[in-house]
């Protein structure tokens, strides 16, 4: 503190320390005495007259002189204190430039770091939000945008709840109320883009707290992993297959035997068989205990190729699997068209074809326990300028199916027939066909009076052996 006259009425020990005075002897000193003559000069001439007519100054630069002759660059503060009508007082605040460089520096650094940070989060795939103590959010990044497909105007203002699906905001609300306790939650939860589209969500929230254990804001990551869903649901899948595969193994091998015996005793039945008839249905008997010696042996097996590929006619392999379900045709009044008399000879692997068939047969008599008609049509077809194929259409008047059911109808395990259905025939349908080089689409309505589905299936023509491609 200086009078007018410039004498230092009182100092506080910082400003001894700063230049190596004893506290009692700055009371004897002038202001001016501590300055260098360009400072004093200064001091005189600009600064008390600025000073008296402005009322104060801010961060005016002077060099002070330290006990040991040294110079210290300050800063000074100066506001004038009237203490009478005639009389006033100079208040100082003076503090090394070096301090203030010190804390410059540091201010720099943490705006750098806050930046730095304020970038990550900006580009983060990764939603991560500001929310108010209520969930309301309050910033929306670059991530969130990208996860939702909302918009900052969009999403801020929104309660976090309104980012999930209804079944999810219980667990929400529990983990919020975990958040009130300090505590840092985490959910795994659906949620849906403004698309529409679901989401598998996981979220991590971290509470921000207030004296006395107050929260007032808490802070969410919200990461999409949809895909880790998906790819952890194709290894159950997978492993589930693996198990049915061994399971299947073991059964093909342990039913070989009697089907082995009743084929011994069907070849002896047939040597005593006197009359024709019975002895056709010995022979259909053999043809399809074969089939069945064949499906147990090869059950799911499907990625290994079977020998040969031989000429066959569809007509009568058609003929053979509509024969399977004739009497069930019959009783549930269902209508049955073979179109495949005019078919050409078609080479492909013989047991294949007919699990293929077999397998859309029993799924279209299943849709139409009720009556309706089925129509199964083989037609040569070019497929492009050289190559010549066969397109073989399954066609149905049954129930149908909806939107969801086709997205998932060639899933493995996936079924629409309750536990009477192994989720399996069409999975291994849509591997038989793509094994033999064929693609297969499906066309489906479940609109009553207008309801069936249409199974279309193109195969190129292959060559037998020894002839040219």
């Amino acid at each position: 503190m200086l009078d007018e006259e410039g004498e230092i009425s009182a100092s506080n020990p910082a400003f001894c320390r700063l230049l190596g005075l004893v506290e009692s002897s700055t009371l004897e000193l002038n202001f001016r005495d501590l300055l260098s003559m360009g400072g004093r000069l200064f001091y005189e001439a600009q600064f008390i007259p600025t000073l008296l007519l402005r009322g104060s100054l801010s961060e005016i630069a002077f060099d002070l002189k330290h006990a040991d002759g040294s110079h210290i660059p300050v800063l000074i503060n100066a506001r004038v204190d009237h203490t009478g009508p005639a009389h006033h007082q100079i208040l100082l605040a003076v503090f090394a430039v070096e301090q203030r460089r010190l804390y410059e520096k540091e201010l720099l650094r943490a705006r750098k770091e806050f930046e730095q940070i304020a970038e990550v989060v900006r580009r983060s795939s990764d939603a991560i939000l500001r929310l108010t103590a209520g969930g309301v959010i309050q910033s929306w990044n670059a991530g969130a945008q990208q996860i939702f497909g909302m918009s900052p105007e969009a999403a801020i203002g929104k309660p976090l709840s309104s980012l999930l699906l209804t079944a999810h905001t219980e667990s929400l609300s529990s983990a919020m109320e975990k958040l009130k306790e300090g505590q840092e939650t985490f959910i795994e939860a659906k949620g849906r883009s403004a698309l529409g589209n679901p989401i598998d969500l996981s979220v991590s929230m971290t509470p921000h707290m207030e004296a006395p254990g107050v929260l007032v804001a808490f802070s969410a990551i919200i990461r999409d992993v949809t895909t880790r869903k998906q790819t952890e649901r194709a290894l159950l899948q997978n492993e589930k297959l693996a198990s049915v595969g061994r399971l299947a193994s073991s059964i093909a091998h342990e039913i070989n035997n009697p089907l082995e015996a009743v084929t011994n005793l069907l070849y002896l039945l047939q040597l005593r068989v006197a009359d024709e008839e019975t002895n056709s249905l010995v022979t259909k008997a053999q043809r399809e205990l074969d089939r069945v010696a064949h499906i147990a042996a090869h059950t799911l097996r499907f990625h290994k190729q079977s020998s040969n590929r031989t000429q066959v006619d569809l007509h009568s392999v058609a003929g053979s699997v509509l024969a399977l379900y004739q009497v069930r045709f019959e009783n549930s009044s269902i209508k049955v068209i073979n179109d495949s008399v005019n078919a050409s000879p078609f080479v492909c692997f013989e047991g294949e074809l007919r699990q293929i068939l077999f397998n859309l047969v029993s799924n279209a008599f299943d849709s139409m326990r009720a009556g309706g008609r089925l129509v199964l049509r083989c037609r040569d077809v070019a497929l492009y300028p050289g190559r010549r194929g066969m397109r073989i259409t399954v066609a149905d008047t049954g129930s149908g199916m909806d939107r969801d059911t086709l997205r998932q109808v060639f899933e493995p395990f996936f079924s629409t027939k309750g536990i009477g259905g192994t989720g399996l025939g069409m999975w291994i349908t849509k591997d038989l066909v793509q094994k033999n080089e064929g693609t297969i689409r499906i066309r489906s309505c479940d609109r009553p009076g207008r309801s069936g589905t249409i199974v279309t299936m193109l195969f190129p023509n292959q060559p037998q052996k020894g002839q040219p491609t």
